[in-house]
């Protein structure tokens, strides 16, 4: 096993923590982690809407302006102007972060855990819910899966649950028999020690 690092900068746990008490709040929690996936999503895909967001060249003014143009009735205004706070802030770039953290947080709250399921081939319905039944009976939480088929795995699977990898693939398992052999001292080395 071993744990993956996603690391986000700090900041965003605190606005994304803010924003899902107000979504809540007001009953729009789901909403709110939908609209500010998009919203990020439409920054990181478009390179122009990147640069227009991040350039320091552009005004804070300006790019207020566009973004309430292009979004005002799209998006609830909460969220419009968390937007606007963080462009007030020179923090723009943080909105991926705080999408992503907000959609952690909200499941955390929802007793929801993700788990991505990457098998070397499709692996049949039956295999694949008695899996996810076994996550979820480990994990006691809700399980959200989803599947990957990546067949540079050769063989197995691996399984991430938040942070948490189980890699249980030909491929690691390789990797590791590898690793052990290049370690291994043979020949003269083993000789003369003798």
């Amino acid at each position: 096993m071993a744990a993956s690092t996603k690391q986000r900068h700090p900041a965003a746990l605190a606005y994304a923590s803010a924003m899902l008490q107000v979504g809540s709040a007001l009953g729009e929690a789901s909403a709110f982690g939908e609209q500010l996936t998009v919203v990020a999503h439409a920054i990181s895909d478009d390179p122009q809407m990147r640069v227009f967001i991040e350039s320091p060249k552009i005004s804070r003014e300006n790019k207020k302006a566009v973004l309430s143009s292009a979004l005002t009735g799209k998006v609830a205004e909460q969220v419009l102007n968390l937007l606007k706070l963080l462009i007030d802030r020179g923090r723009q770039f943080l909105v991926q972060d705080i999408a992503d953290t907000y959609t952690e947080l909200e499941d955390v709250a929802a007793g929801r855990v993700k788990a991505t399921i990457t098998s070397a081939v499709e692996m049949p319905a039956e295999q694949r819910d008695s899996l996810v039944a076994s996550i979820q009976t480990k994990t006691g939480r809700e399980v959200v899966a989803t599947e990957v088929v990546d067949p540079e795995l050769l063989a197995g699977l691996t399984i991430q649950v938040g942070d948490l990898v189980v890699d249980g693939s030909l491929r690691s398992h390789l990797h590791r028999v590898r690793q052990e052999v290049l370690q291994t001292r043979f020949g003269k080395d083993l000789i003369d020690e003798n």
